[in-house]
């Protein structure tokens, strides 16, 4: 076990973002080494890894760097891991590069709003993602979010239809949702 596996064993236990986050602001080091467990197999690092770098990003989205960036796009395209792909997607949103001008990860976020079977949270934090990095440079992909979001509307589960609901209200006047 390396020193950020110890790490987030004893964080398994805490819990407490409040303390983390300083202390990751001011360690790049460890930050480091805790956010490369991101791309481990080993349960329960890259979920723990991820879940940190979520609220880490949330109040520091300039100390993300290039590399760390797109580490956690290339493992967002590659894993199977729910919660890795909910906890990537929803730190991603926050992001200070651009990605609109990947193709396969707006294919990726597009496929989880398309699956019946993904989660709620992560239908939300790919829905999110689409609108911050890839709806400004590409308004013409309202007209499928529109298709899809009249799919979701039916679908059994409240949060779903309820996000279909606020997806309606927000850009029912945005140019191309009626096209």
């Amino acid at each position: 076990m390396n020193q950020a596996q110890a790490f987030l064993n004893e964080f398994k236990s805490t819990r407490n973002f409040a303390e983390l986050v300083p202390v990751l602001a001011k360690d790049e080091t460890l930050r480091m080494a805790i956010f490369d467990e991101i791309a481990s197999v080993e349960y329960p690092f890259p979920e723990y890894a991820s879940w940190i770098a979520v609220h880490f990003y949330e109040k520091h989205p300039g100390l993300m760097s290039r590399k760390q960036f797109d580490s956690m796009v290339s493992v967002l395209l590659q894993t199977t891991n729910h919660s890795v792909q909910r906890n990537l997607t929803n730190a991603l949103v926050n992001a200070p590069f651009d990605c609109s001008e990947n193709g396969e990860l707006l294919d990726l976020l597009i496929d989880f709003l398309h699956q019946s079977e993904a989660l709620p949270a992560l239908k939300h934090h790919s829905l999110r993602m689409i609108e911050k990095h890839f709806l400004p440079a590409y308004p013409e992909l309202m007209r499928e979010l529109r298709t899809l979001f009249e799919v979701i509307s039916n679908h059994p589960k409240a949060s779903m239809q309820s996000m279909a609901r606020n997806f309606e209200k927000k850009y029912r006047k945005h140019p191309y949702y009626e096209q």
